[in-house]
Formats: structure tokens, C-alpha cells, sequence
């Protein structure tokens, strides 16, 4: 299963929309979109190990509703976010698990976080979150909460040239590991198949 910081991260997957101004990045007071997908590829940096991990494949966000995570390779997962629980399926096993939030607060932490992240909404980031912009294009993320400052340190968005969706998310988590995801095939409010939220998947 994937673990707390890759799913946070995730997605941010989320892709914040932004509005362009001169050199800097700004974030909106509103979303622009209620649904988006991508592809990713994402590059884990296991510092203790000294060990790059690559993995590849697909996402689908909901604006403060579900997430979908799924993985293409090296091994194919799929992973869904709802207000609950967390379900994960893995594609070697077929196995199916299940974390509720009443179980797991951790959960909790995670879907407000990803509410705020996927919102791209100023007043809801900057309640969280140092914001800053430190270069043309990247928005910069600093926890205020000691839940979050305990898994990392920051996060920076990096925004296309042209267009309001990020393209990269950079993690520094406080041990010393580096989390990097890219964005591509970016579609807002994309016509979806209607088992997409389906699990197991088909």
C-alpha cells in the first residue's frame, strides 16, 4: 500500500490551478475545475538507501470528493480516497484492503490536507501553509501544523509556462527522502467511464 507521504503528495494530484501575474505564481480564490486527470511519473529518492524508485501511471481528483491513484508499473495498484475510508487494491495479489477513518486518524489529516491542496484555494492553503512564491512558476508550501511539520518539510509546485495546472509537485520530508511528481496528458473535467470509482477494478 502506498505509503501516508506518497498519498499526500499524491496529489496534489490534485494540481493546483493558478492565475499568472508578471513573474510570479498566484494562487486563485477559486478552483476552475471540478474533476481532473492525468498521467505521472513519479521519482521517490530513498536517501538511507541511496536508491532512486520509478514509478508510472494515471490519477483522477474530484474537487473536495474522491481520488483516484492508480499505478501502472513496476506492479499495478489501484487506491481511492472518499470522505471514509482509503481502498487499495493490489494488482499482484488481487487483494482488496480497507482503512476507515475511525480506525486510522490519520486519515482524517489526510483528506482535510488534500482538500486544501486540491482546492487551490488561497485562504484555505495559507490556513495550513506558509505560502511563498520563491521563483517564477513554483509556489512554495511550509506546514504550519505539527501533524504535518512530523512528515515533511516542504512542498513546491511547479506551474506550466502557459495554462493554470501544475506540472510537477516536489516533497522534502524530514527524513531526508525526496519525492518528485510529473504531471502529463493533464484534462480538466474529463468525460470519465462510469465504473472508473469501481472496486476491484475491472
Amino acid at each position: 500500500m502506498p505509503s501516508f507521504l506518497t498519498l499526500a503528495a499524491l496529489l496534489l494530484a490534485a494540481l493546483i490551478p493558478q492565475a499568472a501575474a508578471a513573474e510570479a505564481a498566484v494562487l486563485p480564490k477559486k478552483a476552475s475545475y471540478r474533476v481532473i486527470s492525468a498521467d505521472f511519473v513519479q521519482l521517490r529518492r530513498l536517501a538511507e538507501l541511496d536508491m532512486d524508485v520509478r514509478i508510472t501511471g494515471s490519477m483522477v481528483s474530484e474537487l473536495d470528493g474522491r481520488l483516484r491513484w492508480q499505478v501502472d508499473s513496476p506492479v499495478r495498484s489501484v487506491t481511492l480516497i472518499d470522505r471514509e475510508k482509503l481502498t487499495h487494491f493490489d494488482g499482484e495479489t488481487k487483494k482488496l484492503s480497507v482503512i476507515r477513518q475511525e480506525t486510522f486518524p490519520w486519515l482524517r489529516i489526510l483528506r482535510d490536507s488534500l482538500d486544501d491542496w486540491l482546492s487551490g484555494e488561497k485562504a484555505r492553503l495559507t490556513r495550513r501553509f506558509q505560502v511563498s512564491a520563491p521563483r517564477p512558476r513554483i509556489v512554495r508550501l511550509v506546514p504550519r501544523e505539527s501533524a504535518q511539520k512530523k512528515l515533511f518539510r516542504s512542498i513546491e509546485l511547479e506551474f506550466a509556462e502557459k495554462g493554470d495546472l501544475i506540472t510537477v509537485i516536489r516533497i522534502e520530508e524530514v527524513t531526508g527522502d525526496k519525492l518528485e511528481i510529473r504531471f502529463s496528458n493533464l484534462r480538466r473535467d474529463p468525460r470519465l467511464p462510469q465504473d472508473i470509482w469501481r472496486m476491484p477494478p475491472q
